[in-house]
């Protein structure tokens, strides 16, 4: 994984594409970024840190078919991102945020 030294250009680790903050083809807000820390028995190897920055188009290439996209109106959403957590974490790395809301 690449980590440029300008922290507003990222890099997708798997085409390559160059996500620049601000630019007006908006890959920059569009691209996912994946941090997690492996658990106990992991695929990766126990507590190795995973990370990677993919652009919008590498996401839909590998993770398309299993994507659930549903059209909404931005300005108008009918469909809302509610509840917690609002990233992707692995339960463990978040100890009672399953309790919060009972």
């Amino acid at each position: 994984m690449k980590h440029l030294t300008q922290p507003d250009t990222i890099v997708c680790d798997r085409c390559g594409r160059e996500m620049r903050a601000n630019a007006p083809d908006l890959e920059h807000q569009e691209r996912l970024a994946i941090r997690f820390r492996a658990g106990t028995d992991s695929v990766f190897g126990d507590g190795a840190l995973v990370e990677s920055d993919l652009c919008q188009h590498c996401v839909r290439e590998v993770l398309g078919p299993w994507l659930k996209v549903t059209p909404d109106d931005p300005r108008e959403p009918r469909h809302r991102l509610d509840g917690k957590p609002r990233r992707a974490y692995q339960e463990y790395q978040l100890p009672g945020w399953h309790d919060a809301d009972e």
